[in-house]
């Protein structure tokens, strides 16, 4: 949105010598001496210059001169910008041919296409480039204003029915301003920017009844300085956020990131002279695995005005050196508050250099092996206020985002001028944003339930496309996992003293949740190996037993002290001597990759069950297909 305190400007003094000349031609020499006399008080007692405008206009209503004055007096000097405008309305009017009043052609567009009407606001550009020889620069803006008024006047004639954005019910939306709203991967919880003096990081968490009173995110992290402009990780341990005249500053605004450790957020750190510059650095977005960030900065190398970056966690764990996202994302203007979603590969972002509605419009734009051409979003999620800050959910079903209050629905939050909002996205920018999947829950020990510390992989069992995944539990054994698309994935579990665990998911909802135990180690007790597959009838392993045969190598490489025994096991079908003897070379063809992959021989036995030990009763073929498994334990 253009800023209304844009519109202030001096009168340079040749106006009084235009007003003079056509004063001359178009009213009394009375008025004249009244107007020539006004405008020498008008430095010294802006309010009695004002009140002596008023006076000659009732003398001569048809005057264009005083109506721009008492303009001018009203925005610049009284601070009454709306009550200014009509005024500056009536001089162009009364003298649309006057040269003089040609800066108000542009001010007056520019408020009119703040407000949304955007055929007004295309009649007075247009009269502003009907004077000769328009100043080149303010030629290319006033331009551009033209384009946004057409393509805003496009946008709303399609009148799309698309569900209006809804205010965040209280006890959200309490203060004078919020905004830029951030949540974790699960939507449970909401960081944002809350400003009631200066600004700060405030959370809220979702309840039963709805969002939690807001709160200070953290003592370690707010200050009497101001934070805001952060993000979070997917799974809530993670933050970036802005943070502006710090004496550990690099520049105006610099980046800093902290993680939570139990449940406290560590003292920030600013993230160095590799990633912030002499210029602005603000508005990050981190990835869901938090190892790439994106954020806007105003740096002297990019394309122009504010631009886009990148940067990366190398292997080292240091932050790579920022890289532009190019001309195809950035213009010679302003883009900002980039958001990265949570399938990494759909970038949203606000931009005033682009065809839209005007002020900053929200653009989307995909990665292949290149950023593809923004997409406006379109109207009515941009209309002609600024719109920043947004948040999609990983399902690419839900936006949240901040608003001005002038542009939302009237409600008891009157006292906010700044407010956050959700909006349910259409179906046609669902299809531009490819689905990402939440996978999250406890680890704990079987017996005691008690949670427990360890670590998870996740890896697609799809070996044409693989992508792996590592992740800690925090200390109350949580972990969420952000998973790029609906697949069968691997899940495998470890945690010293505990049997290790393996797990299948296949994704069939947004957000899924599951409980994992793990067992101590006890003789006799044992762990099914559930990715070890045979083809069938035959103890040839199939290639995809070898994602969980090199996490259990692994293991035993972590705990070289322990000795296992690898059992194999078969239903009830056929001949028993035969399931022997299939479930024991099974169990050998284990041992025998085991020891290739580097494991002592001495550490490791083999034993075939047949169908002597079935975990079900083999009463149906999903029974039998469970009895039919590889296990192992740990033997003294």
């Amino acid at each position: 949105m253009v800023s209304l305190s844009g519109y202030f400007f001096i009168l340079s003094c040749c106006f009084f010598f235009h007003f003079h000349l056509f004063a001359q031609k178009q009213t009394t020499q009375r008025v004249l001496t009244l107007y020539e006399s006004a405008n020498r008080t008008l430095p010294f007692n802006p309010e009695q210059a004002l009140s002596q405008f008023y006076e000659i206009t009732r003398i001569d209503s048809n005057f264009a001169a005083p109506y721009m004055r008492i303009g001018q007096i009203l925005e610049k000097h009284l601070s009454k910008s709306k009550e200014a405008f009509p005024y500056y309305e009536k001089a162009v009017r009364l003298d649309s041919s006057e040269i003089a009043f040609k800066p108000i052609y542009e001010i007056l567009g520019k408020y009119y296409l703040s407000k949304g009407h955007y055929q007004t606001a295309e009649k007075y550009f247009r009269g502003y480039l009907k004077f000769p020889n328009p100043y080149f620069p303010i030629k290319k803006s006033i331009e551009r204003y033209l384009s946004q008024c057409s393509f805003g006047q496009k946008m709303v004639a399609k009148t799309p029915n698309l569900p209006i954005s809804a205010l965040l019910q209280p006890p959200l939306n309490s203060f004078l301003a919020q905004s830029y709203p951030v949540l974790t991967a699960d939507l449970n919880t909401l960081v944002f920017t809350g400003f009631n003096g200066d600004e700060d990081l405030l959370v809220s968490y979702r309840t039963s009844t709805g969002w939690s009173s807001p709160k200070s995110l953290s003592d370690s992290i707010n200050t009497n300085l101001n934070e805001g402009t952060c993000s979070i990780s997917a799974d809530g341990q993670t933050l970036v956020f802005t943070g502006c005249n710090r004496k550990d500053g690099y520049g105006k605004c610099d980046l800093y990131i902290t993680k939570k450790i139990d449940k406290n957020w560590q003292k920030p750190k600013n993230m160095g002279a590799v990633v912030n510059s002499a210029g602005w650095e603000s508005q990050p977005s981190l990835s869901a695995d938090g190892h790439t960030l994106y954020f806007s900065s105003d740096r002297q190398i990019g394309v122009g005005g504010k631009d886009i970056w990148v940067t990366k966690i190398d292997t080292a764990g240091d932050w790579t050196p920022p890289r532009n996202l190019g001309e195809t994302i950035n213009t010679t203007f302003d883009e900002i508050a980039p958001f990265i979603h949570s399938n990494g590969e759909t970038i949203f972002f606000s931009s005033d250099g682009r065809a839209g509605m005007g002020g900053f419009d929200l653009y989307i734009s995909r990665l292949s092996d290149e950023w593809s051409v923004p997409t406006n979003l379109g109207y009515p999620i941009n209309t002609f206020a600024d719109q920043t800050g947004l948040f999609i959910a990983p399902d690419c079903q839900q936006a949240f985002y901040s608003q001005q209050m002038s542009m939302v629905e009237k409600t008891e939050i009157e006292q906010s001028k700044i407010v956050l909002c959700e909006l349910q996205l259409p179906d046609t920018l669902i299809e531009l944003c490819p689905k990402a999947y939440v996978f999250k829950g406890r680890v704990m020990d079987s017996e005691t339930h008690q949670t427990l510390v360890a670590a998870l992989t996740i890896q697609s069992l799809e070996i044409d496309e693989p992508h792996t995944s590592e992740y800690s539990t925090n200390h109350l054994g949580e972990f969420l996992s952000v998973l790029p698309k609906k697949s069968k994935w691997t899940v495998f579990i470890e945690s010293n003293g505990y049997y290790s665990k393996s797990l299948v998911i296949d994704l069939a909802e947004s957000i899924q949740e599951t409980d994992i135990y793990l067992r101590p180690w006890k003789t006799r007790e044992s762990e099914v190996l559930n990715n070890v597959f045979f083809r069938i009838g035959s103890a040839e392993l199939e290639p995809i037993s070898e994602i969980e045969l090199n996490r259990l190598s692994n293991f035993l490489q972590k705990n070289s002290t322990i000795r296992l025994v690898i059992e194999g096991h078969t239903d009830d079908l056929g001949n028993n001597e035969k399931n022997l003897i299939l479930s024991q070379k099974r169990a050998e063809e284990v041992v025998k990759y085991l020891i290739k992959m580097g494991t002592s021989p001495h550490r490791l036995e083999a034993k075939g069950q047949g169908a002597t030990k079935p975990l079900l009763q083999n009463s149906s073929e999903e029974a039998r297909q469970k009895n039919r498994r590889v296990t192992w334990r740990v033997i003294e």
